[in-house]
């Protein structure tokens, strides 16, 4: 019984071997960008829900202002009689809270919605570090 082994030249292995490693780090980058999409979907997610409360929360917070407002022009009249001026009072304390809290929330959103991807960079850093070795060693 004779075994014939044949032997492709080393041209034909080499480009073989370079296909392979090309396609799989074809798929390893479609998985990189898969995992950085999951990454800002839950990312943006996430910014939807807290806007959601802060929408909430600033619709009621703005309800009982505007009751407490009222209620300080009411009890300012001994002090200031004119019912004008105490409305004008009222609504420059209101202008002056409403636009700190604005800008707070603003700033805090700014912050909470850009989305981490250091896991989605370090594992893409590892891959080509990988697919480096890889073809210095073959």
């Amino acid at each position: 019984m004779d075994i014939e082994i044949k032997q492709e030249p080393v041209g034909n292995g080499v480009g073989e071997l370079i296909h392979r490693i090309s396609d799989d780090v074809k798929v390893i980058a479609m998985d990189e960008i898969e995992l950085a999409k999951g990454e800002l979907a839950h990312t943006a997610k996430a910014v939807a829900a807290e806007s959601a409360m802060v929408v909430l929360g600033g619709t009621v917070a703005l309800i009982g202002f505007g009751m407490l407002c009222v209620a300080a022009v009411v009890a300012l009249a001994n002090v200031i009689p004119p019912l004008w001026a105490r409305l004008l009072i009222m609504a420059g304390v209101y202008l002056v809270a409403g636009s700190g809290l604005a800008a707070g929330f603003a700033k805090r959103l700014s912050h909470d919605i850009r989305p981490d991807l250091a896991v989605a960079g370090y594992e893409a850093r590892r891959t080509i570090a990988g697919v480096k070795d890889t073809l210095q060693h073959s």
